[in-house]
């Protein structure tokens, strides 16, 4: 299969964001292999920047000049590989926008085998000067990627939440990843790689987390960097973290590729120290550990709200809970709905102390 262009949407206002991902899942339709990134990462063949706020500007300051950027502004700006369009886009102009830009760096990359050895920067294609959308735009040279952009095979399709903390977190664990998030002078260090956390001092992580997300700025790092820079700081679990933007970030949307009606089973008992716990995550985990069941059920044998079932799935799933190979044919499940069973210590401990 082709490796995909990575697209990356920084500083996009919530219908900006939702015109760009209908525009890639249409490119995509027609055959143009392009990967969505998280929200503000800075790693993408392609930038489609929002350069009216300021995240928008300070990432198209500290972009690299290998970098395309798709910049949306009322105000006409010209730049080595930039193309300006003025806003508003509509999905079919962003459509023709992403096939133009795809499709040329496609190019490039084929004769220069850039997907596959380290690129010389100072080769490049000509982008498309214009489109028939009736709107201008400023175009200069397409240069390819640089060497130390991440391959495509490391930035996998995020499956979680978008827009938010709990996405960043379960992609750099998920995909071994480094990130820095900021925000303002309060800054973090993601060490997928080894699952820690580092910060200056021990409140900086719940600050990170309140902070507003379009406020954080994400910046994908590479080992080097992350051992360097966490040197001297203080150090915690990734999962601790992840546990907790699961369960407050979810706000009741499942994982992406996830069923309500999959039998899950809970691996493992969770940690019930961190933070974020509720008692009905007793009652959930105790329901989970002793038999398969799906999402749908659980909320009916719990009587916990469907947000709470979602919160506490995603993040159990997140720090590698859940068992998603259980089927109906399993011990305890019968046309999909749970069989009575014998009372496990489980259960009999959850209704001891008054969760059941």
């Amino acid at each position: 299969m082709p490796k995909p262009l990575r697209i990356s949407p920084i500083a996009l206002d919530p219908t900006n964001r939702k015109v760009l991902k209908v525009a890639v899942d249409l490119i995509n339709d027609d055959g143009i292999a392009s990967l969505l990134l998280p929200d503000n990462s800075p790693h993408g063949h392609l930038l489609v920047i929002d350069a009216d706020n300021d995240i928008g500007r300070q990432v198209l300051e500290e972009s690299r000049d290998g970098q395309v950027k798709l910049v949306l502004s009322e105000k006409r700006l010209e730049g080595k590989n930039l193309i300006w369009q003025e806003p508003p886009v509509r999905v079919t102009d962003m459509q023709e926008l992403l096939t133009r830009i795809c499709l040329r760096m496609k190019a490039t990359f084929a004769t220069q085998k850039a997907m596959d050895t380290p690129a010389d920067n100072h080769k490049s294609a000509a982008v498309p000067a214009s489109t028939e959308s009736g709107k201008t735009e400023s175009t200069q040279t397409t240069a390819v990627p640089s060497a130390n952009t991440a391959t495509p095979e490391d930035i996998q399709e995020p499956a979680t939440p978008s827009k938010s903390l709990f996405h960043i977190l379960l992609c750099a664990r998920q995909q071994k990843a480094c990130y820095q998030i900021r925000f303002d002078t309060t800054w973090l260090l993601i060490g997928g790689h080894n699952g820690t956390v580092a910060s200056k001092n021990e409140a900086d992580a719940k600050t990170i987390m309140m902070a507003p997300f379009k406020k954080l700025y994400i910046e994908q790092i590479d080992i080097v960097a992350f051992a360097k820079n966490a040197q001297e700081m203080n150090i915690s679990t990734l999962d601790r973290l992840l546990w907790q933007a699961g369960v407050d970030f979810s706000d009741g949307r499942l994982l992406e590729g996830h069923d309500m009606a999959q039998p899950v089973r809970l691996k493992a008992w969770p940690n019930f120290t961190r933070n974020g716990f509720r008692q009905s995550h007793f009652k959930l985990a105790a329901i989970m550990a002793r038999q398969p069941i799906s999402l749908k059920e659980l909320r009916k044998e719990a009587g916990v709200a469907r947000d709470e079932v979602v919160s506490f799935y995603n993040a159990a799933y997140a720090v590698g809970l859940i068992d998603r190979t259980a089927t109906a044919s399993d011990p305890g499940l019968q046309n999909g709905k749970p069989r009575t069973r014998r009372k496990s210590l489980l259960g009999m401990l959850a209704r001891k102390l008054g969760f059941r």
